[in-house]
């Protein structure tokens, strides 16, 4: 398992403790200052750091009307808000012809993506495909939110969502995957270090 995945635990790990034994606001807060330490840790590239900030203002609002009204579940909401607005994300990502997961697969998977036109409607129907998620997801976890106690809320909500995102993410890498051997270079010859003729080496 990926240690990044293990990190991105502890806030979660952290909140759900805090909620056994302290007051909500305790709670929160111990959540919230663990995912800003998990978030500084864990910066990467351009569009990757980007939503992740675009997430934690989202994580911060709502620790801020969480801590003020007293409420866990308004310091949950956070996690369907964030569904919700990367759904015109994603698809104004498509209008304006620059789908969001090229960006991200070419943060992720450089030589797997530079052989593969811009306008491939892979990165399109992708960026589809997440946007499609992301609303079905926000619309699980609000309808749980509201039908279960804080602490069945964050198992079932896990329970129920993360299988469906590892065929999504695997789904994604693969035709990725595809579209790079289609279109060149092979990942495969990327790796080997082999350069598609007139193209420069990089010095990094």
């Amino acid at each position: 398992m990926n240690p990044r995945v293990l990190v991105s635990l502890f806030p979660v790990v952290v909140f759900f403790g805090l909620t056994r034994v302290a007051p909500p606001w305790l709670a929160i807060g111990g959540g919230f200052a663990v995912s800003a330490g998990v978030f500084y840790l864990n910066r990467r590239a351009r569009v990757v750091s980007a939503m992740a900030a675009f997430g934690f203002v989202v994580l911060a609002v709502s620790a801020v009307v969480g801590i003020f009204l007293g409420s866990e579940k308004a310091y949950l909401a956070s996690g369907p808000v964030s569904d919700f607005l990367f759904v015109p994300v994603f698809l104004g990502s498509i209008v304006v012809g620059r789908p969001l997961v090229r960006g991200i697969a070419a943060e992720l998977f450089p030589s797997w993506v530079g052989g593969i036109p811009s306008g491939a409607p892979v990165f399109a129907w992708l960026s589809v495909a997440w946007a499609v998620y992301d609303f079905f997801h926000g619309a699980l976890r609000v309808y749980l939110l509201r039908e279960l106690s804080v602490g069945e809320y964050m198992i079932w909500g896990r329970l129920l969502s993360w299988p469906v995102l590892a065929v999504l993410i695997g789904a994604t890498v693969w035709f990725v995957y595809r579209a790079a051997q289609q279109h060149g270079p092979r990942p495969d010859d990327a790796v080997a270090g082999e350069q598609p003729a007139g193209t420069a080496v990089s010095s990094a």
